[in-house]
């Protein structure tokens, strides 16, 4: 089934044009992507293993969730979206809105912070999309990253670092 975009400009203002998937985006368009870090206990995550069928970094440890926020979704609902498809799990009451990131590849990234006790029992994979989760320390997740079995994006040192400061509330 295809999937549409909305587009953003530079300010995350939505313009008045929807794209498909994959169609080129113009010099000053933007389109929105969620990540979600789950944290489930006081240093440790749920992190997902992407499918070997992905295109971008199969087969390589992410975040607790993510993706692109569809046409007529903003950040919050293409989150919750994303965690019932990816992972089956309801999250729509246990977000913390962190960030936004714009990006030189015209993304405005907005990430999340979950707080949500994690069974791994609970969870039901999308095999199209997610390999394999598992929950990690953040040592662990270093040790991931450093073996370039993990994604690495820009924020995740400071992102740790802000974390750290932010008592689990669970």
């Amino acid at each position: 089934m295809a999937e549409f975009w909305d587009i953003y400009n530079k300010q995350g203002k939505k313009k008045n044009k929807v794209i498909r998937k994959g169609q080129p985006l113009l010099n000053g368009e933007y389109h929105l992507i969620v990540e979600g870090w789950i944290r489930c206990g006081e240093d440790t995550f749920l992190i997902q293993k992407r499918s070997a069928n992905k295109k971008l970094f199969p087969n390589m440890w992410y975040c607790s969730l993510g993706g692109s926020v569809q046409a007529g979704e903003d950040a919050k609902q293409g989150l919750i979206r994303e965690a019932k498809e990816e992972l089956g799990i309801d999250i729509s009451n246990d977000l913390i809105k962190l960030k936004r990131i714009i990006t030189e590849n015209y993304c405005i990234f907005y990430i999340y912070l979950i707080e949500r006790d994690i069974d791994l029992k609970e969870i039901v994979l999308q095999k199209e999309e997610v390999a394999d989760v598992k929950i990690a320390t953040k040592s662990e997740i270093c040790d991931l990253i450093k073996n370039n079995e993990m994604i690495y994006l820009d924020y995740y040192q400071k992102f740790f670092e802000n974390i750290e400061k932010v008592p689990y509330l669970r």
